[in-house]
């Protein structure tokens, strides 16, 4: 029976045509359990047949392996002993029978020996191979990006997953998801809805913090350095170094700029994805928050002239309203007089009684 122990021996007498046909029966069921295994086996036959240190004949030159090893030439000698040398180093004995037998002996050694020589280089090569073959992999799933300017983008990856960036936001991420996880790198805002894959966790880093999921909706706001996760449907995930906290629905945790710890708390900030949704909900909130919020998601910089307007309370709510919309009825309410500068929108009025 095939374990995982004793895989790459296996496979490495397979692909050198020295498996017996116990051990080539067993190589075999090996590939069939999974298309996993199946997948690992491609990828090693095709390193094997890459390697330049294969002949034609499958044969591996063990003395460049063991160069690649660092060993010395002593050491490479061992394996190159000739049988008839050793032979004539062996003493006789009584009728030259048990030399016979020494020496036949001291040969059957020897090519155990070699053959294991040879299989502990092929094992070299292929683990070598490996990995330099999987950091190439890597490499090239780095190679895309998106980034957003100052409008709001929906991105779809390739396992189905959307990604709505805010403005100003960018997400590196492979063409394709290979390997046992679906990573992807994070600078701003965004808001996710992950496709379901319990056998390939989803993972956002950002700033320093990894977001680790199944299949959930959840936003991430990562800024300079803080880190800000709230969760809208399913379980999430979110470290960073040695901390870890599980959060679910209605469920936010954030780490701050200068702080290493997750604070954890329940998300009571309803325009939390005013960016994605246009929908601004106030309860009894002051101009100043307002404006703040507005500023954010029109890209426009609203200055009160008086700071008396600032504590004034707003109590509302704007579905997919434009801005002069949303500025006009404001004025009306507290009777202010609104001035556009360029970018700037100036308030201005006896303010609120």
């Amino acid at each position: 029976m095939i374990n995982e122990e004793n895989i790459d021996d296996l496979l490495a007498k397979y692909l050198a045509e020295e498996a017996d046909n116990q051990e080539a029966e067993a190589v075999s069921e090996w590939i069939a359990l999974s298309d996993e295994n199946q997948k690992t086996f491609e990828q090693t036959n095709l390193i094997w047949e890459k390697s330049s240190l294969l002949r034609t004949q499958q044969q591996v030159d063990v003395d460049a392996a063991w160069k690649k090893l660092g060993i010395s030439s002593k050491a490479q000698n061992i394996h190159q002993v000739d049988s008839v040398n050793i032979i004539k180093a062996l003493p006789k004995t009584n009728g030259g029978e048990d030399s016979t037998f020494e020496a036949k002996k001291s040969i059957s050694n020897n090519l155990i020996f070699k053959n294991f020589l040879k299989i502990a280089a092929v094992l070299t090569i292929l683990v070598g191979g490996a990995f330099f073959l999987n950091k190439n992999l890597q490499s090239q799933a780095e190679l895309l990006s998106f980034q957003t300017g100052n409008i709001p983008t929906e991105k779809v990856l390739a396992d189905g997953t959307k990604v709505f960036l805010n403005k100003n936001s960018s997400i590196s991420f492979p063409e394709k998801f290979d390997g046992d996880f679906r990573e992807v790198n994070l600078t701003g805002e965004a808001f996710f809805e992950v496709h379901h894959d319990k056998t390939h966790p989803f993972i956002i880093h950002a700033n320093g913090s990894d977001i680790k999921v199944l299949g959930t909706s959840f936003n991430v706001k990562a800024y300079d350095a803080q880190v800000q996760v709230a969760v809208s449907t399913g379980k999430v995930q979110f470290s960073k170094n040695t901390q870890q906290v599980i959060l679910v629905k209605g469920e936010k945790a954030e780490i701050t700029k200068g702080q290493e710890t997750i604070v954890k708390s329940t998300n009571i900030d309803e325009n939390i994805l005013s960016y994605k949704t246009k929908t601004f909900t106030f309860q009894d909130a002051s101009l100043e928050e307002v404006s703040q919020l507005l500023s954010d998601n029109f890209g426009k910089n609203i200055v009160f002239e008086q700071d008396k307007f600032k504590n004034c309370k707003l109590t509302a709510t704007f579905k997919q309203e434009s801005l002069d919309n949303i500025l006009t009825i404001i004025s009306e309410t507290f009777n202010l007089k609104i001035t556009k500068q360029g970018d700037s929108i100036l308030l201005n009025g006896e303010g609120c009684q």
